[in-house]
Parts: C-alpha cells; structure tokens; sequence
C-alpha cells in the first residue's frame, strides 16, 4: 500500500498546513537549516503511531534515543497552545485517510489524540473529538479560542471520553482509549471500520552519515535483513550472501556498481574466522579492502545493496516508503545522475517508493532529462520536487511542477543552482577583460 500524502501543521519548524504528495521519486530541495531533513523524516515520526501498545500517540522510543529530549520539540516554537495536526493517505488494495490532532498534557509530559479523522472507501467517514478538547474551546473569552481556565489533567492511559460523529447519525460521547494514533483494536465503537488492516506500509530511513565498512566483520549467526539508518548492517548481509547463498545478491549489487566505478566489482572473502569486504579489478588479481577505498564508495554501498534486495526479494504486495537524506555524499558529480537513473529503476521494478533529500543538481537534472526523453516510459508524474523554505522563522513546502519536457515551472525559486552559471559568466568576462589588457 503505497503512502502518497502526509499533511503537517503546527509541527516543528512548519507552522502553517502543509500537503505533500508522494511520487515515484520526490526530491526535496532547499537550503541548509530550512527544514528539509524535518520534512523527509516525517513519515518515519508518524509511522511510529502505527502497530504500537503505547498509549502515547507517537511511539519515538522506536526511533532511539537520540529523537527528541522532550516531546515539545515538535511543537512549532516549542509552544503547546496549539495541537499538532498530523495526518496520511495511502492508496493501494486498502486506501484510507487518517489524522490526528495531538494535544499536549503537561501532567504526563506528552501528548494525547484530542481529535481524530478516519475514512476508507466503502466504509465509514468517522470523525472523534475529545470532550476535554472540546470544553476548553467553548465560550473563550480569549481571541485564539483557547480557555483562560485550562482543562483537568489526565493520567497516562486512561480512557477519555470523545464525541463521535459519523454521517447519518446524531453525535454521541463514548469513552475511548487510543494506541498511538489509532483507537484500541478492542473499541467497540469503532469495530468495522478495518482498524486492524491500518498501515502506512514499511518506512525505511538511511542517514547522511552512513558507517564505513570495517576492515574485518563476523558472519552473522541468522539471515540478517535490515541495513539500519547507517547502512550497519551492510557487510553482514554481503558475507551472509557470499557464504551461505548463490551470490545473486552480489551480482545485482555488481551491476549497479558498475555505473559508478566502472571495471570495479565488491566481493566477500573470509578471513580467518572473520569476513573482509574488498574491490577487485576486471584483469588483476589484487583485491582491495574497502577500509582503504575512498569514502564515496562505502557511502554509496548501502544504497545500491538496498536497491538490489527490493529486486531480489520482492516487496511482497508491500510498496515501502526509502528515505534517504543526501545519497550524494562523497559522490563525484557524474556518480549523481547515475543514482538518478538508479531509483528510477528500482521504483519501476519493484515499486519501492523514494523520498530523497539532496543538494545535488545534477540528480535534478538526470531526473528532467528521463522525462524529457521520448524513448523512454519515464513520465512528469513519476517524479516530484519540492522546495523547502524559511521565512520569519516558519518553513513552508512548495511543490515545483515539472511538465513532460522536463521544464520546471516559473515557481522554481530564483538563486537555485545558479551558481554555476553566475560562475561560469563571472569567469568569461574575466578572460574578455584580461584578453583586451594584453592586446
């Protein structure tokens, strides 16, 4: 089930609503300290309201500990006088909606789900908002409609009372108790409404600080699948393939390879009781160990083995969501536009969807030269930009359309990799003045 719209407000840096449709491929934009990276990693902080126990309605201990030191840090300005609205769309064979407006509780150091928006076609339109919430916003005196008497405080977990509304019925309160952003499977309230099938499908991160290779690991006692957010798990999953399988999985990595260092394979070799990750040359026979290759490549490695998993494996009916912040890094130019090529593929193969963020031009450019090119099946809405910007202190999200000669639309902010060109004229006039001194 693909995940195709997120919906932010009042989250973190952004402020104001903000819709963003998910492609095939989105590339998010912007410059540093804009707010990309809280955009791209949105999806990731949502889905942990799905497939909890807990009863705070973002599970962040799922994200480490390194996520937030207080759950008032994705409050925009850190203020909790407004909720937090969240929401999703996901399309596929069980397509629904949901949103969550999340109000902070002082006497429990978190949030609660104070109201709550659920649809799926052919079933229910149900919308639950909290009494509590409610009463604070009745008859304000205050110009924002927030109570000068603030509501009871609640004890974590307990059951709230919510008025529920669904069409064609008159609104009633029932007591409901919520499991992160979704109401307890046990709800009999809320029984039919496919609760149980609800899913954003898998969401996979990988950080711009992806761990290099050592020059010695073990091999793994299981069947390691999982790269994690460094890509940590990536010569585990190579020394498992090379050792215990056919090395397909090495092939496919291989042939990605091959786009970016050309004449360059990746193999597995034992070591003693350990595994060495190294590079061999088409013709030699020298083998160099990964520690003592350049950075870019250890960086690339867990990308191109992702990619490479999806179309082994297969995503078995599950489209998942690949976040990955800044594949470019330590990257020549031209290994750019070969990532480009590379989430193209994939995303046609196996469905896997991407939602990149990156400072790279030339990753833009190959994306607009694909559509553009007729002989291809690279088509305008397989790819997505946006721009994020900050202004007065709040981020806001533009999408910039592309049509289907790869031409951005006049919304394209001015001063984007232009640099280049101011450079490159900035250098001709230089030489034209030079060349008029000496003659």
């Amino acid at each position: 089930m693909p995940l195709r719209k997120i919906v932010l407000e009042n989250y973190r840096c952004f402020r104001d609503r903000q819709e963003i449709e998910l492609a095939p491929v989105t590339v998010v934009l912007g410059k540093n300290n804009s707010g990309k990276s809280v955009l791209t990693r949105a999806p990731l902080v949502i889905a942990t309201g799905f497939h909890t126990d807990s009863t705070a309605p973002l599970d962040l201990d799922r994200l480490g500990h390194d996520s937030v030191d207080d759950f008032r840090e994705f409050y925009f300005d850190h203020s909790t006088v407004l909720p937090i609205k969240i929401g999703l769309e996901v399309d596929g064979a069980g397509p629904f909606k949901v949103s969550a407006d999340l109000e902070y509780v002082d006497s429990i150091k978190s949030a609660v789900v104070s109201a709550w928006y659920f649809e799926a076609p052919g079933l229910v339109v149900a919308q639950l908002v909290s009494a509590r919430a409610a009463a604070s916003r009745v008859e304000s005196p205050d110009i924002d409609g927030i109570a000068v008497e603030p509501p009871p405080q609640v004890r974590r977990g307990e059951l709230q009372d919510y008025q529920y509304y669904i069409p064609g019925r008159a609104p009633s309160v029932h007591p409901v108790a919520f499991r992160g952003l979704l109401p307890d499977k046990g709800t009999p309230l809320l029984h039919g409404l496919g609760m149980l099938r609800l899913t954003p499908g898998p969401i996979r991160y990988l950080s711009p600080y992806r761990e290099r290779i050592a020059r010695q690991h073990r091999l793994p006692m299981g069947n390691p699948s999982q790269l994690g957010v460094q890509g940590e798990g990536t010569p585990g999953i190579l020394a498992d393939d090379s050792a215990r399988s056919d090395g397909e999985l090495l092939r496919l990595v291989n042939e990605r390879l091959a786009a970016i260092v050309p004449d360059w394979q990746v193999a597995e070799i034992p070591a003693g009781p350990l595994w060495s990750t190294v590079l061999t040359r088409r013709g030699s026979s020298v083998q160099v160990n990964l520690a003592d290759a350049g950075t870019g490549l250890a960086q690339v490695l867990p990308i191109l083995l992702q990619c490479a998993l999806d179309e082994l494996r297969g995503n078995a009916g599950e489209m998942p969501l690949q976040i990955i912040e800044e594949p470019e890094m330590h990257l020549h130019p031209a290994a750019h536009a070969e990532l480009a090529d590379l989430y193209l593929a994939t995303a046609r193969a196996t469905g896997t969807q991407f939602l990149i963020e990156t400072h790279s031009e030339t990753l833009l450019l190959r994306l607009r030269r694909r559509i553009a090119e007729p002989d291809n099946d690279i088509t305008a809405d397989m790819v997505r930009v946006y721009v994020v910007e900050q202004r007065d202190g709040a981020s806001t999200v533009r999408r910039v359309e592309i049509d289907e000669l790869g031409n951005l639309d006049e919304d394209w902010p001015e001063g984007y990799f232009s640099q280049d060109y101011h450079e490159v004229r900035a250098l001709a006039a230089a030489q034209m003045e030079r060349l008029d001194d000496a003659s």
